[in-house]
């Protein structure tokens, strides 16, 4: 069953339309670098790109990738490599969705 696709609470913002459509296409990218740094243990960059993730995502409309973020950040301090894998795991399911529900998509 595929889950539900995400739409930005602020899609309907036109100044926002190019910021949208740049953060979107470059989420995949952006959650390689999650993966890559959580392979390598990385937590450092974990965090750093937890944190800016987290941010952007609040100014575009996506609360449940800043939570995601959160929880990323939130697990670095925790030391617990599970949950951390975990974290990006759901990061990863979500961008996919956020992918889904944006106008691209439908085209």
């Amino acid at each position: 069953m595929q889950t539900k696709p995400i739409v930005s609470t602020r899609a309907d913002d036109p100044e926002l339309d190019e910021r949208i459509d740049r953060f979107v296409v470059d989420l995949a990218e952006r959650v390689d670098a999650f993966q890559d740094a959580e392979a390598a243990r990385d937590r450092e960059t974990l965090r750093v790109l937890a944190r800016d993730l987290a941010a952007e995502a609040a100014a575009l409309g996506y609360p449940l990738l800043v939570d995601a973020a959160g929880r990323i950040a939130e697990a670095c301090g925790e030391g617990a490599p599970e949950a951390l894998h975990k974290s990006v795991e759901d990061l990863t399911e979500l961008s996919q969705r956020v992918r889904r529900g944006h106008r691209s998509a439908a085209s």
